[in-house]
């Protein structure tokens, strides 16, 4: 793990879900609503630190705060994320990444230029893989704290660590946040702060826990 500089900078947060279209009306989307990216940066601007938000078209916006704090930006599709991260990363420094983006994994192909006719009976779509974003993210700031989430869905709770910690050695993550599909619903968020080694370091129950935890990490591991 590499060492941080100290001083001035901004967190970068992710939040929200992607969409890729197949035409110019009709698009496929992920379900998130962007209410956890909505808390981080709240719990981060309720600190002081200075917020840079990319967030997906349809989300949950945080509560208002010190404007001057916060920057930010509504992307639509990966390409559209993908070109705010280095846009984010253009004229300032950014000391801490948390992506919590609900990035689409498979795209169509090819996409058509206007509407497609609703008179044929069949539609075959072929669905192609999208860059890892997070592994784009430790390209482009390769400096920064940088935290991951892992959701997975119907897997015993030992599988979904290991995917956790998975993910945090390949992409020589600082922090990863492991949760399930079935334990998220707007009253609870139930989640594992997943380290390296596999460590579990906080084990949470809701959105508010998850941003609290989240912020007071970066805030001691960047001295803020």
């Amino acid at each position: 793990m590499s060492d941080r500089s100290t001083g001035p900078g901004h967190v970068l947060v992710t939040s929200g879900p992607t969409r890729a279209y197949f035409d110019r009306i009709r698009y496929i989307a992920n379900t998130s609503t962007g209410a956890l990216g909505a808390r981080i940066v709240e719990a981060l601007l309720s600190r002081g630190i200075p917020v840079v938000h990319l967030y997906g078209a349809g989300s949950e916006r945080p509560a208002a705060g010190d404007a001057s704090l916060l920057e930010s930006r509504e992307v639509v599709t990966v390409d559209d994320l993908i070109d705010a991260l280095r846009t984010a990363a253009h004229g300032r420094e950014i000391r801490a990444v948390v992506h919590a983006m609900a990035v689409l994994d498979y795209m169509p192909g090819t996409m058509i230029d206007g509407k497609k006719s609703s008179g044929d009976d069949f539609w075959d779509v072929r669905l192609v893989r999208t860059p890892k974003v997070i592994g784009l993210i430790r390209e482009i700031m390769p400096g920064a704290l940088t935290v991951g989430f892992k959701l997975e869905s119907g897997i015993p709770e030992d599988d979904l660590i290991d995917r956790a910690a998975a993910l945090l050695d390949r992409y020589a993550l600082d922090l990863v946040v492991a949760n399930m599909f079935e334990r998220v619903g707007d009253d609870c968020h139930e989640a594992f702060f997943v380290g390296p080694g596999r460590k579990i370091l906080a084990a949470v129950s809701s959105k508010s826990d998850i941003a609290a935890k989240l912020a007071g990490f970066i805030e001691e591991r960047l001295a803020w």
